[in-house]
């Protein structure tokens, strides 16, 4: 099983490397059609040719291959027990060297780099746990750090409007990064509970399936389309070169706040959204998610 569990953690990053979900493309495609600025048309163009081109030749969409992330939904069902750290060590230094990946990751302190992207705790895995499922669910991301390193966290007193105040913070935060996130974005917001849940609500957010999907909370949903139209207002547009699309959704979670103020984390994530989701079930077999075309 351990093998198993290399060979997919290694597929996930290859070709999340390598070709974007379906959703996202799609989504890119209609900002492309609707697109009303020749600046901003000429950007997708650019956007759409740069993921044919990636995907025909198998190779990264993007220089900056990002730090490898793990989000595993652990099914109680599933009936196997495995540190599934190890193979997805091994699944790391075999897509780095295959894909191949840019060796991103550093010691922290003295920049020291071991060419594989291992270490001081990276791969990074968030785990969660599904009582009743009967397999192991897995998202790889190769984050990078262009939109990454825009994030933010903000604490909004509960004296304020709180849905006025997150749209106002979003918004500064959007005009402040400018093209720098290499837009457009998918925007990850993590509202409530303390800093660091909010952080992980925003990051976990970003990978949404589909892209427009919204919030199954009505006054959540609200609030996403109330930021994403205010977002698009900015006139920022793909790359920051000015357009009608600044960020293609805004996805926001949410979890219990404290009764004086409210954490609002708030991520992005490049047009390059990364990211591949399989499920190992205990037979073996594997289905991968976000990409139906994907499915061996």
């Amino acid at each position: 099983m351990e093998n198993i569990f290399v060979e997919v953690g290694c597929e996930l990053l290859k070709r999340a490397a390598t070709r974007l979900p379906d959703d996202v493309i799609e989504a890119l495609q209609h900002a492309y059609k609707r697109e009303s600025t020749a600046a901003g048309r000429a950007q997708l163009k650019s956007i759409l040719e740069n993921i044919d081109i990636a995907k025909k030749h198998d190779l990264p969409i993007c220089q900056d291959t990002g730090i490898p992330l793990f989000f595993i939904k652990w099914g109680l069902k599933f009936g196997s027990v495995l540190d599934i750290r190890v193979p997805l060590l091994k699944a790391v230094e075999k897509a780095t060297k295959e894909t191949p990946l840019r060796p991103n990751v550093i010691h922290p302190l003295n920049k020291e780099n071991p060419g594989t992207n291992v270490g001081w705790g990276m791969p990074y895995i968030y785990y969660e746990v599904d009582p009743i499922a009967d397999y192991i669910e897995i998202t790889g991301v190769p984050k990078g750090f262009g939109s990454e390193a825009k994030s933010a966290l903000v604490f909004i007193t509960t004296s304020e409007s709180i849905p006025e105040a997150i749209t106002r913070c979003v918004l500064d935060n959007v005009v402040s990064a400018g093209g720098e996130p290499c837009p457009p974005t998918i925007i990850g917001l993590g509202i409530g509970g303390t800093s660091d849940i909010a952080m992980k609500l925003a990051k976990r957010a970003l990978f949404r399936y589909p892209v427009d999907a919204l919030n199954g909370d009505k006054q959540v949903a609200r609030l996403e389309r109330q930021v994403l139209e205010a977002v698009n207002s900015t006139g920022i547009g793909p790359m920051g070169v000015g357009g009608d699309t600044t960020s293609l959704a805004v996805h926001a979670e949410i979890c219990g706040a404290h009764t004086a103020v409210v954490s609002l984390g708030i991520t992005f994530q490049c047009w390059a959204a990364r990211y591949l989701t399989a499920r190992i079930h205990t037979d073996g077999s594997v289905m991968y998610l976000t990409n139906s075309k994907d499915n061996k």
